[in-house]
């Protein structure tokens, strides 16, 4: 093989295996943080307790605190490619400039006993992009 054609190759893998990591990072996002639904006729703290286990998120130790933005993927997703408000010039963290309904579920228990309490909060959401999609989430507003 060629130089030439083992450098073009290089840089083609190197571009998916970026590619992929985003997109990686994107579904942990999805996964902790996007939730359409929201609580279904139960108490926070039983919805807390059910999502953080349901998504993995208490498997080897209690999250101190997880928010749960109930909307769909593409509603969230548009904050990064032009809803949101780019809250520093040079970092990719942007606000909604609509409001979601969040549930943030807290820790109050220790591993393997994981009791989470929750509350509800409409507001903001500052959430971190890449490529045009969430990959963290900050705070509601």
């Amino acid at each position: 093989m060629s130089p030439k054609i083992s450098f073009h190759l290089a840089v083609l893998l190197g571009a998916v295996l970026l590619q992929s990591g985003e997109g990686t990072r994107y579904r942990d996002f999805a996964n902790s943080h996007i939730e359409p639904l929201g609580p279904r006729n139960e108490k926070l703290s039983a919805y807390c307790y059910r999502m953080m286990r349901e998504r993995g998120l208490s498997r080897r130790t209690c999250k101190p605190s997880n928010a749960f933005i109930h909307s769909s993927a593409n509603s969230i997703q548009l904050i990064c490619r032009g809803a949101g408000t780019r809250v520093h010039p040079w970092r990719n963290m942007y606000d909604s400039r609509q409001s979601f309904r969040v549930t943030t579920c807290h820790s109050r228990g220790r591993f393997p006993r994981c009791h989470y309490q929750g509350e509800q909060r409409n507001g903001r959401v500052r959430v971190g992009c890449r490529n045009g999609a969430p990959v963290q989430f900050y705070r509601l507003r």
